[in-house]
């Protein structure tokens, strides 16, 4: 099956293909100027991250947001990256001189935060849970390479056999491809058509970085604390940028080809401190590119977010270092529990969701779905992803008509055990 390739013209310079108009800017900060995550801290918001997302922005734009002006970037505290590994390395001391003395380093993903400060016992379950492949995780990791080649060399010439074989000279360690491959016609004939659509917005809205600027696709950031005792890992979609010196030169970008979801911006704040302690500078802006609408969330790095991410880490690192000691997890019932798959074998689980029943496609639940390339949980394979619109994550604030209550959760026809809840 063949589908529109798109190729940057020969001789255009960046920022001259036509692009889709810009569109009104939105407020998520709110009118608080505060965003609280469900399971941890993420910091306050910036005030110049407040008003920064704009529906598909033209090529120049995106770009003048992603880079701004050189001359107006903060310049780096030499004493922040040091100071920042040292409040880690303190905090943690007591909890890895816990740790077995002949136990692998214990590693710490953005997914293994977000569900270990949801649910300990959340955690637990999705690492003995089989893998599973859903639509939307093949939409995820094939959407990812095309924007990785687009990036790149600046040409998609098939979007369906350029995404199928890029997954394919990966290895393919998620079952992608095998996973389409087993599609009916009609599932896999929508999902070419949304990989298209989706190819055909990037190439449209997304020009290609210059050389000067070092884009680095699938930058991996890893940072180990405590004498290697404990590794924060990660994985970024782009990183644009060369090496700091008196002022911040990098910008991160992640790319979701889903809905927005609350934990992204939190999720780019663990990233904004991986990099600060990874290179001793932190990034001057992080972002968010949503490839199905073409909206970029950009947000500036003050040291607010870094020490929000900061003590969100040193919260679930302490957790997750207390369950490699073997410690029975810890259950913390919360309105997500009718999507977990440990929810058959927790009394608690089931007295909030009224069930013992999972929902469908609780089965590894991930807390990312949009990123299949993160190493994610080092104890357990890279998770399913879920739809949005009707499947929550363990570090997702559910909305009204995704909140399990007595009278939504499953089981009303089907004849399944139903307890009231509180």
């Amino acid at each position: 099956m063949r589908t529109q390739g798109y190729r940057r013209p020969v001789g255009s310079s960046q920022g001259s293909r036509p692009f889709f108009a810009s569109g009104r800017v939105e407020d998520l900060a709110g009118g608080s100027g505060a965003s609280t995550h469900p399971s941890g801290i993420l910091g306050r918001v910036p005030r110049g991250a407040r008003s920064a997302v704009t529906a598909a922005p033209d090529g120049a734009s995106l770009l003048r947001r992603l880079r701004g002006d050189a001359q107006k970037r903060p310049v780096v505290d030499p004493g922040l990256a040091g100071g920042l590994r040292d409040w880690l390395e303190d905090g943690l001391a007591q909890a890895v001189g816990r740790l077995p003395t002949d136990r692998d380093p214990v590693r710490v993903s953005k997914e293994s935060l977000n569900q270990v400060l949801a649910c300990e016992a959340h955690l637990a379950a999705n690492r003995a849970a089989p893998r599973v492949v859903t639509l939307e995780l093949a939409r995820g990791s094939l959407v990812d390479a095309l924007f990785r080649q687009w990036v790149t060399i600046g040409v998609i010439d098939d979007p369906w056999a350029d995404a199928v074989a890029a997954l394919g000279v990966d290895g393919d360690g998620d079952g992608v491809v095998a996973f389409v491959d087993a599609l009916p016609d009609d599932g896999r004939r929508r999902l070419v058509a949304e990989v298209a659509a989706q190819a055909a917005g990037i190439a449209e809205r997304w020009p290609v970085p210059s050389p000067a600027w070092l884009a680095r696709t699938q930058e991996r950031l890893e940072v180990p604390l405590c004498g290697g005792r404990v590794v924060l890992a990660g994985v970024v979609d782009l990183v644009l940028g060369g090496p700091a010196h008196e002022r911040s030169s990098v910008c991160v970008v992640e790319l979701k080809s889903g809905r927005r979801r609350v934990e992204h911006r939190g999720d780019l704040h663990v990233y904004a401190l991986l990099e600060t302690l990874r290179s001793g500078a932190p990034p001057f802006r992080i972002a968010t590119y949503y490839s199905a609408t073409g909206e970029l969330d950009v947000e500036p790095v003050g040291e607010d977010a870094l020490v929000g991410a900061l003590q969100r880490v040193l919260a679930g690192t302490g957790r997750l270092c207390r369950l490699a000691t073997g410690a029975e997890p810890a259950r913390a019932p919360n309105p997500l529990c009718a999507w977990c798959v440990g929810l058959p074998g927790c009394a608690p689980g089931q007295e909030r969701a009224g069930t013992d029943v999972p929902r469908t496609a609780a089965a590894r639940a991930d807390d990312d779905p949009d990123d299949p390339d993160d190493p994610g949980d080092p104890d357990a394979d890279l998770a399913g992803e879920r739809s949005a619109a009707t499947t929550p994550t363990a570090a997702t604030t559910p909305t009204a008509t995704t909140t399990p209550t007595a009278t939504t959760a499953p089981g009303d026809a089907g004849g399944h055990r139903r307890r009231g809840r509180p």
